[in-house]
């Protein structure tokens, strides 16, 4: 995937501009699929900052119900980007109608790996400020290890596609709000 459509680039270099990105939020993004995941990944780290609000031993039922709301509307965004993200892989992808299906569109995977970026930057922020209390430092070898296989799954998923071995059906969200 270059910075301009989804052509291949290796997940780890995706991984890369990620750990940048949680590191310097203001940071530019990218143009073209490597910017959607940035900012795939900003609205999920904003969302994992509204929800450690609303569960604050200070939040009021007041600040837990505007959190609600604009969690929903940034699960909303995130939903766009996923399909976006997916919709370009379609494009830039020809996909072979007989290979059997993945269970998860690359857009979906790579929700998943922006979450696991997040979290690990998270308990590495953590395990630094209270190296006392166990058990953050202890969890980052699983999380690393977690962020390598997804990694790897996901350039086997996208390896697989360009062979025809995999096809993937671009994700639409098509969920209801508010009904």
């Amino acid at each position: 995937m270059s910075a301009g459509d989804a052509a291949p680039l290796p997940t780890g270099e995706v991984v890369a501009e990620l750990q940048r990105a949680v590191r310097d939020p203001a940071r530019r993004s990218e143009p073209g699929v490597l910017g959607l995941l940035v900012d795939l990944l900003r609205s999920n780290l904003e969302q994992w900052n509204l929800e450690s609000r609303s569960r604050g031993a200070g939040a009021d039922d007041a600040a837990v119900a505007h959190a609600k709301r604009a969690i929903d509307e940034l699960n909303g965004r995130r939903h766009q980007l996923v399909e976006a993200i997916d919709a370009a892989f379609d494009r830039a992808l020809e996909q072979t109608a007989t290979a059997p299906l993945a269970t998860e569109s690359p857009g979906m995977a790579f929700d998943r790996l922006s979450v696991l970026v997040i979290r690990a930057h998270r308990t590495e922020l953590a395990a630094d400020e209270a190296p006392e209390v166990g058990g953050y430092a202890a969890r980052l070898p699983v999380l690393h290890q977690q962020l390598g296989d997804l990694e790897q799954a996901i350039d086997v998923l996208l390896g697989d596609v360009r062979a025809g071995r995999r096809r993937f059906v671009p994700y639409q969200s098509l969920k209801l709000y508010g009904s």
